[in-house]
């Protein structure tokens, strides 16, 4: 893929609205106390800035393309991360860490 440098700022957008599984929290949420709205992608003027449109679409496809890469990438080190756990049973009057 040769065009990732123009699809950079929307995976940047993408990663800070998604929810970091260690924090609960999204970046955005954690910097300003709210998660920012998506670029209006559905408008009732069709045709009167076609520039306008063409970008928001190229940038609505660029952010669910991270968005997916982001969810398979969670997938991928979840599977991974499963792989060297064990269950280890303990029994009462155990000493376990809370």
């Amino acid at each position: 893929q040769k065009d990732w440098v123009s699809k950079l700022p929307a995976i940047e957008f993408a990663l800070n609205c998604a929810r970091s599984e260690t924090t609960g929290y999204a970046p955005f949420m954690l910097n300003t106390g709210r998660i920012p709205r998506s670029m209006i992608w559905n408008s009732n003027m069709k045709n009167e800035y076609p520039s306008v449109r063409t970008f928001a679409r190229l940038r609505r496809l660029a952010i669910m393309s991270a968005h997916d890469a982001i969810l398979e990438a969670r997938v991928k080190q979840t599977h991974i991360a499963n792989r060297k756990r064990r269950f280890e049973p303990f029994h009462e009057g155990d000493l376990v860490y809370v």
